[in-house]
């Protein structure tokens, strides 16, 4: 990010407050384990089902367990699947992308037909039709995850090809005998990386929501564990005793998807400034 960028960047209110709520987050979820005098997994250790109170500030589930320290421990794997799921997205989306977008003719037309087919399903509904035929685990909601974002990758870098691979410089490396590999790599995506970067910060804050509705409809993350969506499901069924479990960790995904989209809205008009409301 250049100066200028960078600046714009610093000037958007909204982007800085997001950065603070996901830094305030993560400090929160990294230090938990050396302040918390509870474990996140064993049972019995306050009251079972206890209101929020000085023992357990946000109270505690039917096993008695801290809803806080859960909750804590579970923005640690709840950041890692969306962290995780938006770099399998890229790592398969972005050269389909530019390969579509650089090369043109049939494998475009293959790599289009097949993200347009991929992007006809809701994303959700995608995630549960491969969450269902491998199973629950952490490794399928990542994957799950992370597949339900390669279009938006393959979409957004072969917009962005096409655009710059008719620019005088990326013509000038071909005449000069460049390979097809240098152009893509060294000449189109460095100029590409802003639209990437933007919707990478999006899609994390996208990728935490899905794997917590997986994991809300039994097919993420193994019984118990400590995630949000896991969290949710739990406080929900149970909400006769304690509903609470539910009210924090809605508010914990809510809160910190919008703090992400705060940043992706900041990138976004610092990248682009044409796209600023006025």
């Amino acid at each position: 990010m250049d100066d200028r960028k960078l600046r714009i960047f610093l000037g958007h209110r909204t982007a800085l407050a997001g950065i603070a709520i996901l830094v305030l987050i993560t400090l929160a979820a990294g230090l938990v384990g050396l302040v918390s005098p509870y474990d996140s997994d064993a049972f019995g250790q306050v009251e079972e089902s206890l209101g929020p109170s000085s023992e357990a500030w946000l109270g505690s589930d039917v096993s008695g367990r801290d809803t806080l320290t859960r909750l804590l421990f579970g923005a640690r794997l709840s950041l890692f699947i969306g962290i995780t799921a938006v770099a399998f997205s890229m790592v398969i989306g972005i050269p389909l992308g530019a390969i579509a977008g650089y090369f043109g003719g049939w494998p475009d037309m293959v790599i289009s037909r097949l993200v347009d087919l991929m992007l006809s399903f809701p994303s959700i509904l995608l995630a549960i039709c491969i969450a269902a035929a491998m199973g629950i685990g952490l490794d399928t909601v990542i994957i799950a995850v992370g597949v339900v974002g390669v279009p938006q990758f393959a979409r957004q870098v072969r917009a962005s090809v096409l655009q710059i691979k008719e620019l005088e410089f990326v013509m000038a490396s071909r005449a000069l005998g460049a390979s097809h590999f240098r152009i893509l790599s060294r000449e189109i995506m460095p100029h590409a990386m802003g639209p990437i970067i933007v919707l990478a910060t999006l899609g994390i804050g996208t990728s935490i929501l899905t794997a917590a509705g997986l994991s809300f409809l039994g097919l993420g993350v193994e019984t118990g564990t400590a995630e949000w969506g896991a969290l949710l499901k739990d406080g929900y069924t149970t909400r006769s005793k304690t509903i609470w479990v539910s009210v924090w960790s809605g508010l914990a995904i809510s809160v910190t998807v919008l703090a992400f989209n705060l940043v992706g809205d900041g990138l976004r008009d610092a990248y682009d400034p044409r796209s600023r409301v006025t």
